[in-house]
């Protein structure tokens, strides 16, 4: 069930940026993670689940600054992936991978991929304290 980072970025049709090594594994994680302004941490709450993700991934965060796309796909030989769109305060939906599954959130030409394992997770937009409360903008 392992990807390579060339892999996971095909997924998108995503250039693998030069600072990434095309053919190191994607790990595969089941604790909290971030890439760029998103955080991707096991669920707080109960969900209920979501619709499959499809073969051509979804779009869960559209980079504002850079305009690089955070994507989630489904891994290989993973048909039971499910996204339910939330934007609730910082959580913007949450992806369910079930036993034996994986999904991939995968960023357009900056941060390379997340392997995510079986659980629910919530992915939640980060946040900055500067003279008010913002979300960070990737």
């Amino acid at each position: 069930m392992s990807m390579t980072y060339a892999e996971a970025l095909d997924l998108n049709n995503v250039t693998i940026p030069e600072h990434l090594t095309a053919d190191a594994e994607v790990p595969v994680l089941t604790v909290p993670q971030a890439q760029g302004d998103l955080l991707i941490a096991p669920a707080r709450g109960r969900y209920k689940p979501g619709t499959v993700v499809p073969d051509s991934g979804v779009q869960v965060v559209h980079g504002e600054a850079t305009g690089n796309t955070h994507w989630l796909n489904r891994g290989f030989d993973s048909p039971g992936v499910s996204w339910l769109r939330l934007d609730a305060g910082q959580v913007v939906g949450v992806v369910t991978v079930p036993e034996g599954q994986t999904a991939m959130v995968v960023h357009t030409d900056e941060h390379g991929a997340n392997g995510i394992g079986a659980g629910t997770y919530e992915i939640r937009r980060k946040r900055e304290q500067a003279d008010m409360v913002r979300m960070v903008a990737d």
